[in-house]
């Protein structure tokens, strides 16, 4: 049955009704604000009842003018605008980067799997594994803001080559084994490692991985191709001054001389989302390299890696650049200080009502105050963040449908 395009369907409910049938946004606690300024509000609501107390009981002297309220109420709103509206700006501009990065990802994963030809099973292993670094730096990328470090994370772990030790979770020994054994190659990055396509997995992954259906995609073990037993693998030897690692340096096409910076192995580091990039860029040269790809197409993607660096980049300065804490600090002093001063200029005028006035401005001014504190870092686990889980689903269940689904390789 096809339905008229001009005629709703007959489940169609127009907004206005479900607007009137949704649980109203003014009794909602969740998603609120309302958890985290009760006990602010609980204590000015106390200490405005203590001023109302004290005037009805006598003591008429504590009121004062009420010419002061005005020019604090015009300061206060500014400090507070600029709050709101940096924290908002600073939201978007999370949201506009996660955007840039999703688009980029799917760029790149349909270039890989559309463009580069897979002429052996070592070449679709290689391919596999790329298309899953694609989503492992989107995933990666959230854990980091985060300052969730490492990679024992249930929609991580099993998106790395198995065996692989980033530099970001190694500690020194493996450091320096690293340092001493990683090869320059792809090879060594995706190859040298265990013949399985996925790596380690978790219990309970909820949906988060990459169906197995991936795996039948390869018939025999990857041992079983020549092109993968009779590919060496080049050694990085460690920079040292003897004549035989230098020797062995020229034989492998690595030098190293007086001006190298030191080989400070236990101080470097890297984020594990660069390192991705950084393992993907070297599959890219190997597959120009081996003339999988021409030159053109290795710019194209290259240009998008290059887009993945810049988001990453944005993201690490919003997370690493907040509002200043002056600001901040200062901000929350004024309103604590108008909210102090407040009662005494309007309790002559309102007596008991005083109270409940107060509650309504504490219960505005902090609620303010406290949404632009969360929307400032939108990266965390609070209902008003960015939902990255979402954003890093979307890109896992496109990927597997690529793999799924998309064949690499059409005969016309």
């Amino acid at each position: 049955m096809v339905l008229d395009s001009d005629k709703p369907p007959k489940h169609h409910r127009p907004r206005w009704l479900r607007d009137v049938l949704a649980y109203p946004d003014h009794l909602r606690l969740r998603g609120s604000v309302v958890p985290d300024i009760f006990p602010l509000v609980i204590l000015t609501t106390v200490y405005a009842y203590f001023i109302a107390h004290v005037y009805e009981n006598g003591y008429d002297s504590i009121a004062i003018s009420n010419s002061v309220i005005p020019a604090l109420s015009v300061v206060l709103g500014l400090l507070l605008a600029f709050r709101a509206n940096t924290s908002y700006a600073r939201y978007y501009e999370g949201r506009q980067l996660w955007e840039t990065l999703q688009s980029n990802a799917r760029n790149l994963s349909r270039l890989v799997w559309l463009s580069i030809p897979e002429r052996t099973q070592a070449d679709h292993l290689e391919k596999m594994r790329c298309m899953k670094l694609i989503l492992a730096f989107a995933v990666s990328t959230k854990h980091h803001l985060r300052g969730e470090f490492g990679v024992d994370y249930y929609d991580l772990d099993y998106l790395l080559p198995p065996h692989w030790i980033p530099a970001a979770t190694a500690d020194d020994e493996n450091k320096v084994k690293n340092r001493k054994n990683n090869g320059h190659t792809l090879n060594s990055a995706f190859v040298k490692v265990d013949h399985k396509l996925h790596g380690t997995r978790r219990k309970g992954t909820h949906g988060d991985n990459i169906s197995d259906k991936a795996n039948r995609r390869i018939s025999k073990d990857i041992s079983a191709s020549p092109s993968s037993t009779s590919a060496g693998t080049r050694q990085s030897p460690s920079i040292s001054a003897s004549s035989s690692s230098s020797t062995q340096s020229s034989e492998l096409g690595i030098f190293v001389s007086e001006e190298d910076l030191p080989d400070d192995v236990m101080q470097a580091n890297m984020s594990l989302p660069l390192e991705i990039l950084f393992r993907m860029s070297l599959y890219m040269a190997q597959a120009q390299n081996a003339k999988k790809i021409d030159g053109i197409f290795s710019s194209v993607i290259i240009s998008h890696l290059n887009a993945l660096n810049d988001c990453l980049a944005g993201l690490e300065r919003l997370q690493d650049t907040p509002i200043p804490k002056a600001y901040n600090i200062h901000l929350k002093q004024s309103l604590w200080l108008y909210l102090l001063v407040m009662p005494f200029t309007i309790v002559a005028e309102l007596g008991w009502w005083l109270v409940p006035t107060v509650v309504i401005t504490s219960f505005i001014l902090y609620g303010i105050d406290s949404i632009g504190s969360q929307i400032e870092d939108c990266f965390g686990y609070n209902g008003n963040d960015l939902p990255l889980n979402q954003f890093c689903d979307s890109i896992r269940k496109e990927i597997e449908f690529i793999v799924h689904h998309i064949p690499c390789e059409i005969a016309f």
